[in-house]
């Protein structure tokens, strides 16, 4: 039951962002933003496990990777180490910055603390650190996601990330092609050579991880009161219930760099809220940077000072629902292209979302490098056609012998009020068009990221980790990623390996245009809904980056009021 001490300590937690906000924390430069974090508890901080985009949000503020993605250009930069590679494009070594200590908050002292070993001595981040780092998210026995994705780019990764029962793990773990040169040299092999290859080191899987802190803590390492991390800033607290924060503070002792340079602002406060209740605690003083609701859209571009706070820019992924394809109907594609050609996008962008966004013909985003697009394939591209959609399901019951109220589905998503008004909007396009009913069901974001894969349908959005497609086709929907929809086609596999390995963008183009063929339409799982756009209110007084790479860099920002 919920007793009025709760609403009491509730209200003394509003008002202390407020008078925070107010008054910048007794002269602290402090920004608060909810910018990405959306209603629920981050799900982890960990960045062998992480795969949503407030944890790495979080995370490559506190562990930086090898290589660093500019977030106004997506071009790689030196991040904390500088690269060579090798004439034949397979070996790369990575040279350090020396001297970078371990850092941890102690809140008795209220700083930042290096961490010392048993000794006293300062604990510097190392090559050691990055190959534990990486070697860990391979570890077969944590299934982590961005693991898999890492195996596939790294000599003999792969056996050992889907090593078996009985499998000989140390004799695959010590043919994985990371090798500790020295103390500040790390050398990386690839299994083959690519144009991606690099910007795979500047994902966050790749990044140092502190081996003796998880190995005394376990599953609680990333706790505010365990965490130890290097990067421009440290975890100060975070408050996981829905509703609650996470605050990062600055590392003093991080020495900067050109690509990272030390933070100027003392702390940064992410508030968990909807995108509605950020708009609304931005205009109250609350929040100096805040996500924008479709219900305000009108205003704030009426309104001559709001208006001057709002940045849009193109955004960098694609929303869209997937279908479990081991299920009935959608184990038939025509199911799956019915209900994708029965979604009017344009509706949905118009009356719904309102920001701008772009009714989406394929899944890969079209500001990707070889990506298709509607201009190049017309003929690929989906789009609202009901009439299709009709003919397309009539025949799929004609052959199966089903009627619409056969089927009893369900629309997963998590907890967004945009989410809510989106699948509603969908649930009666396809009551009108194909005659079918669904339910909608809404979880936290953690519960959600773990039950889609069962669900019937699910929301789903993907934002790119590398501006490349194959990071939206292969990453995703390759096999070997074991998709959540189930989706699983050789033909499809074959085509975006072979775009990999080629340096002819056209010719990776029309590779990629086939293989979305498959995955939209010939072999349907998906049915891709709109590209993002990035809507960003700031307060006058915060000078900032805007980023297209989906992470903000918060170490480049400050506050001149």
């Amino acid at each position: 039951m919920f007793k009025a001490t709760h609403r009491i300590v509730a209200l003394v937690v509003i008002l202390t962002f407020v008078m925070m906000g107010a008054v910048q924390a007794q002269g602290k430069k402090v920004i608060y933003s909810s910018r990405q974090m959306g209603p629920d508890d981050i799900p982890t901080l960990d960045p062998a496990v992480a795969e949503d985009v407030p944890s790495i949000q979080v995370i490559s503020q506190i562990f930086p990777e090898l290589v660093r993605a500019n977030e106004l250009t997506s071009a790689n930069e030196d991040g904390m180490a500088t690269v060579s590679i090798s004439d034949d494009g397979l070996v790369f070594t990575f040279n350090i910055t020396p001297k970078v200590p371990w850092v941890r908050y102690d809140a008795a002292s209220d700083s930042v603390v290096v961490v010392t070993d048993e000794n006293g001595n300062p604990r510097y981040v190392t090559a050691a650190d990055f190959a534990y780092g990486m070697m860990r998210s391979l570890d077969p026995a944590l299934a982590s996601y961005y693991g898999g994705v890492l195996s596939k780019w790294v000599a003999g990764a792969k056996e050992y990330n889907t090593a078996g029962e009985g499998a000989d793990l140390e004799a695959l773990k010590a043919a994985v092609g990371i090798k500790v040169v020295d103390d500040y040299t790390l050398e990386v092999t690839a299994s083959k050579p690519s144009p991606i290859v690099e910007s795979i080191f500047a994902m966050w899987m790749t990044v140092a991880q502190p081996q003796w802190v998880i190995e005394e803590f376990g599953d609680f390492w990333i706790e505010a009161e365990n965490i130890v991390s290097y990067g421009p800033f440290a975890i100060k607290s975070w408050d996981r219930n829905a509703g609650g924060s996470l605050v990062m503070v600055k590392n003093p002792h991080f020495p900067g760099s050109n690509a990272i340079p030390q933070a100027k602002i003392d702390e940064v406060v992410f508030r968990f809220l909807d995108v509605e209740a950020q708009f609304t605690a931005y205009e109250a003083g609350e929040l100096d940077v805040s996500e924008v609701p479709p219900s305000a859209i009108a205003r704030i571009r009426s309104d001559a000072e709001l208006s001057k706070q709002l940045h849009v820019d193109p955004g960098s992924g694609t929303y869209y629902y997937g279908f479990n394809v081991r299920i009935e109907p959608f184990n038939d594609p025509r199911a799956v292209l019915a209900f994708s050609l029965a979604i009017d996008r344009e509706a949905i962008t118009t009356n719904i979302t309102g920001r701008g966004e772009i009714p989406a013909g394929f899944f890969s985003s079209p500001t990707l490098v070889a990506a298709p697009t509607s201009e190049t394939h017309p003929d690929i591209a989906v789009s609202y056609n009901p009439e299709e959609a009709k003919a397309l399901w009539e025949a799929y019951l004609a052959d199966t012998g089903k009627k619409s109220s056969d089927f009893a589905l369900n629309i997963l998503h998590n907890n967004s009020s945009l989410h809510a008004a989106i699948a509603q909007a969908i649930q009666q396009m396809w009551k009108e068009t194909l005659g079918v009913s669904v339910n909608i069901t809404a979880q936290d974001f953690g519960t959600y990221l773990s039950t889609r894969r069962d669900a019937d349908i699910f929301r789903a959005g993907w934002l790119y980790d590398y501006p490349d497609t194959n990071n939206f086709l292969f990453d995703v929907f390759h096999s070997s990623n074991d998709p959540d929809t189930g989706f699983n086609n050789a033909e499809f596999d074959a085509l975006v390996e072979q775009a990999q390995v080629l340096s002819d963008t056209d010719a990776r183009r029309e590779l990629y245009a086939q293989a979305e063929k498959l995955l939209i339409r010939d072999a349907a799982a998906i049915a891709p809904i709109y590209y993002y756009v990035a809507l960003n209110m700031t307060k006058p007084y915060v000078e900032r980056t805007y980023s297209v790479i989906g992470r903000e860099y918060y170490e480049k920002w400050d506050i001149n009021r």
